[in-house]
């Protein structure tokens, strides 16, 4: 599941296109809406770090750019996307390493092109995405403990739980080889972590 934050004055609209766009693309999100910067790092501390966040550069109080250096102090990973209509502020959000930055106003071919570049970039780094009973997961590697697979289906076995989705052991090595993981293949049904 993404988890997604917005922070933006047309915070309503750019949530419709996300919700639109995460639908049709077949991704389980979580979205949450904030009214400013400090709501947005209240909201971080209440229920965890996002995946993505839209966030204005232009706030009321806190700006965007201070937010996301707030942010950057517990979380390297998040993919901010600045959407903004002042060119000026550009140089000082880079110091914050954004994924991308818009214009005002977004469109839906440009917003649907960001939320698939950054799920494509989420699946190459250290999380591992399968579809399973038609939800999305995007679940964080250290948190598998290894695969199981038999024919076609591939078990993900968790310390609490168990998700099937249907897939080939190969393609799973192929995916993780890609990211230079340390999982080791002890059969050819298997996958371990190593250390588990």
């Amino acid at each position: 599941m993404l988890r997604i934050g917005i922070c933006d004055d047309i915070r309503e609209e750019v949530e419709k296109q996300v919700r639109q766009i995460t639908y049709q693309i077949g991704i389980r999100a979580d979205i949450r809406k904030c009214y400013s910067g400090m709501d947005l790092l209240m909201e971080i501390e209440l229920s965890g770090q996002f995946d993505i966040i839209l966030l204005d550069i232009e706030l009321g109080g806190m700006n965007g750019i201070e937010t996301a250096r707030q942010i950057r102090e517990s979380d390297v990973n998040c993919n901010i996307i600045f959407i903004t209509s002042f060119e000026q502020y550009s140089k000082e959000a880079i110091s914050v390493h954004p994924f991308a930055f818009v214009d005002k106003p977004i469109t839906y071919a440009q917003m649907e092109k960001l939320i698939s570049d950054v799920y494509e970039k989420l699946q190459i780094d250290d999380k591992f995405a399968f579809k399973s009973n038609k939800t999305y997961y995007n679940i964080s590697l250290n948190k598998i403990m290894y695969f199981m697979s038999k024919k076609r289906i591939t078990n993900v076995y968790f310390i609490d739980k168990i998700c099937t989705f249907y897939g080939k052991m190969n393609d799973v090595e192929i995916n993780l080889r890609k990211k230079q993981v340390d999982f080791w293949r002890i059969h050819h049904s298997f996958w371990l972590i190593r250390g588990i």
